[in-house]
């Protein structure tokens, strides 16, 4: 187990963190110590474990004794581990043994200093510089951090001169302990631009060891208005806000990355706690990390009517500190997954008081209600109102925020539709509305918010809504990036409207999911549905498509194998679909899912995207590789599905090569489905699932048959019935 502990000592966390490091269920709901700690002793009890109690600063005995009686139920051999830079905090702990770190040496340190600083550089340039190079190094006096920050900073400086003036300067000369611990943050943040440092010391504002959002932390720069830069005049704001973080990030101000598993960026860091320090000197008295605990407010004692930015971080339930009242500047306030008790009570005068926000949050605060008071903020940029599941509707007045850049609902599940003026909100760029399913449609003029870069669904209004958007509002949302739903396309009746959509100028679009369901007469479900996929054409560089609810029987745009880029493919829920479009010529596609295809009776050749033509292949020395890259295929509740053909007639492995790289295959739910085609003992698969398909599990049992999947190392729900011989 291993518990970041930190300072100011929060017991619940500790003992919560402890719970999770074992693998409890999840305590979130349990706010009283005593409660964690008797489930502590259970899940520890007659076990022995290994904890680390890291960074532990607090020297009151009386804490730790609670923790020390529950972990006492451990069985014999456990042991605790603490980290800390305090010789009192080891005292007060009864260790048993201490081991003091000493500072590195000096080699050590050029270790780590040298393969930073001489990434990217030749060998020549290295012979150069080493002389210099561990002269710096000696500077870092044993500290990894320093050894690290400083190679970061000369990995981007190339002549002598330049590794020459880092070593004479004059901030290595400073006295003072904390500042001369300081010296290397100082020398790389004072080569960065001002727009950069600006950037960096506002992350002051959050407190130590917090998971720092990289999407969100540009979205909090830009309404500051930190990204507007005249040199960057022609470049995307978010775009600049990404180059800031991954610059801050090359020289070692952020750690700990996680990273999206879509686009392979960073998605979230933390700061280490000597640099969020650093950071925090460099504010001063303009950015404050308070925590609230019942009627103590730590760090209150500092907080400056001055003050631009401010988070709160409540430690169990507590009320709002109404000392934040009085900083009538502030610029950020970000109450961190707070849940005050008085919030409701106190939103509307809050937002009375503090007219000069740019950015505020108060996602997962409980509120109930947005009051109209919100307009009050004139100045606002950033509001983050997620995860508030008993917030219901948002006001109008929240349409007068004309500055307005980012507007953050999502997983607010109350929330059944939008105000009806959002067209007034020209500066809207984000829009965020991730888990929310709108159950009326969009207002209309959201078509005027040309702005926009982030939308992720889109609700077309059906005949009988009034005042509803049509789907030929996109037409001029061509800054959409990312992924876009649209629902309610059986509403759309006009093709010429599906048409004015312009989906294909939609070029940041990386996945876009169809959904074809409405209120339309059935008899014109089916032709509307065929016509309208025709023409809403995405662009070539699409990476991941869903289509659901399409009431068409055949599938196949004219524009289906123009998606060059195309990933993955699902098709859901389109139980009148008779044929699988053809796709087997998709140089890109890995993943194909297919469900509930209720009216497929036959997948043939068809499917592998053969023409009559390609059929002349046979004799030639090359072979038409189909489904190139195809790496996971599924197919669920086919319930009519019987046939699944090859390639008729032709010896396929000379003609053709199918699914090279196919890796896994499940079939669920295909009762009638009698056999697999011949070309599958020739893919690579390495798993194989086959469930509620009795014929198909029969059939691969046989003795004829095994054979043809006993190259698989993993096959479930299948056993094969083979001679000892055989295997």
């Amino acid at each position: 187990m291993w518990v970041y502990v930190s300072e100011p000592f929060n017991g619940v966390r500790v003992a919560k963190a402890i719970i999770q490091e074992v693998g409890g269920l999840s305590p979130d709901n349990y706010t009283e110590l005593e409660t964690l700690l008797k489930s502590i002793c259970n899940l520890i009890k007659g076990k022995k474990f290994f904890l680390v109690l890291d960074d532990v600063w607090t020297e009151d005995y009386t804490i730790w004794e609670p923790f020390k009686l529950a972990l006492q139920y451990g069985a014999q051999g456990s042991r605790i581990l603490v980290t800390t830079r305090k010789e009192r905090v080891a005292e007060i702990m009864g260790s048993a043994y201490r081991i003091n770190l000493e500072a590195l040496s000096d080699g050590d340190c050029w270790l780590i200093f040298s393969k930073i600083a001489f990434l990217e550089k030749s060998l020549q340039q290295c012979k150069q510089l080493e002389d210099l190079g561990r002269e710096i190094a000696k500077k870092c006096k044993g500290l990894p951090l320093a050894a690290k920050t400083l190679g970061s900073l000369m990995r981007f400086k190339k002549s002598k001169e330049q590794w020459k003036n880092v070593l004479d300067s004059s901030l290595w000369k400073l006295e003072d302990v904390e500042k001369g611990l300081f010296a290397p943050l100082l020398l790389s943040y004072y080569e960065l631009p001002f727009t950069m440092k600006r950037c960096f010391s506002y992350c002051a504002i959050f407190p130590k060891d917090y998971v720092i959002y990289t999407n969100d932390l540009v979205k909090l720069w830009m309404a500051q208005g930190y990204l507007n830069s005249e040199e960057n005049m022609y470049m995307e704001l978010e775009i600049i806000g990404e180059e800031y973080f991954e610059n801050l990030a090359m020289r070692s101000f952020f750690q700990d990355f996680e990273k999206d598993e879509h686009d392979d960026m960073i998605r979230s860091c933390k700061m280490h706690d000597i640099v969020h320090d650093f950071a925090q000197l460099i504010m001063k008295n303009e950015c404050f990390s308070i925590e609230v605990n019942g009627d103590k407010e730590f760090g209150i004692d500092s907080f400056h009517k001055s003050t631009r930015h401010l988070s709160i971080a409540p430690r169990g339930e507590t009320q709002f500190p109404v000392a934040v009242y009085t900083a009538k500047n502030l610029r950020t306030l970000l109450p961190l997954k707070t849940s005050f008790s008085n919030i409701n009570h106190v939103l509307p005068d809050l937002l009375q008081r503090l007219t000069c926000l740019r950015a505020l949050n108060l996602s997962c605060s409980s509120i109930e209600k947005l009051p109209d008071e919100v307009e009050k903020l004139i100045h606002l940029r950033f509001i983050d109102l997620s995860y508030n599941s008993k917030l219901k509707v948002l006001p109008e007045s929240i349409c007068n925020l004309c500055n307005l850049q980012t507007l953050n609902i999502s997983r607010c599940h109350g929330i059944e539709k939008l105000p009806q003026g959002m067209s007034k909100l020209i500066k809207l760029r984000h829009l965020v509305l991730h888990g929310i399913n709108f159950t009326k449609p969009f207002p209309m003029g959201i078509g005027k918010l040309s702005s926009l870069r982030t939308l992720e669904q889109f609700v077309v209004s059906g005949r009988g809504d009034i005042g509803g958007c049509k789907l030929e509002e996109l037409k001029l949302l061509n800054y959409l990036q990312g992924a876009l739903v649209i629902k309610g396309l059986g509403n759309v009746i006009d093709v010429v409207e599906a048409e004015n959509a312009h989906l294909k100028e939609k070029i940041h679009l990386c996945r876009v999911r169809l959904n074809f369901d409405g209120t339309s007469e059935e008899s014109r479900r089916m032709e509307n549905n065929v016509l309208i996929l025709n023409v809403l054409e995405p662009h070539p560089n699409l990476e991941h498509l869903q289509i659901y609810w399409y009431e068409g029987s055949t599938m196949f745009p004219n524009w289906i194998m123009s998606l060059t880029k195309l990933k993955k493919l699902e098709i859901i829920d389109c139980k009148k679909l008779d044929s699988i479009p053809p796709l087997g010529k998709l140089p890109c596609l890995e993943s194909l899912e297919i469900r509930n295809a209720d009216s497929v009776k036959k997948v043939g050749v068809e499917f592998l995207g053969i023409e009559f033509k390609d059929k002349k292949y046979k004799g030639l020395s090359a072979s038409l590789i189909l489904f190139p890259n195809l790496k996971s295929l599924i197919f669920w509740n086919m319930k009519e599905w019987e046939e699944w053909g090859g390639i008729g007639g032709l010896k396929e492995e000379d003609c053709f090569t199918i699914m090279p790289c196919l890796l896994y295959l499940e079939i669920v739910g295909c009762p009638k489905l009698k056999a697999l085609p011949h070309f599958f003992h020739t893919t690579p698969l390495k798993e194989l699932c086959i469930r509620e398909s009795p014929i198909l599990k029969e059939d691969c049992q046989k003795r004829d048959n095994g054979p043809k999947i006993i190259h698989i190392p993993r096959i479930y729900n299948i056993h094969l019935n083979l001679e000892e011989e055989d295997h």
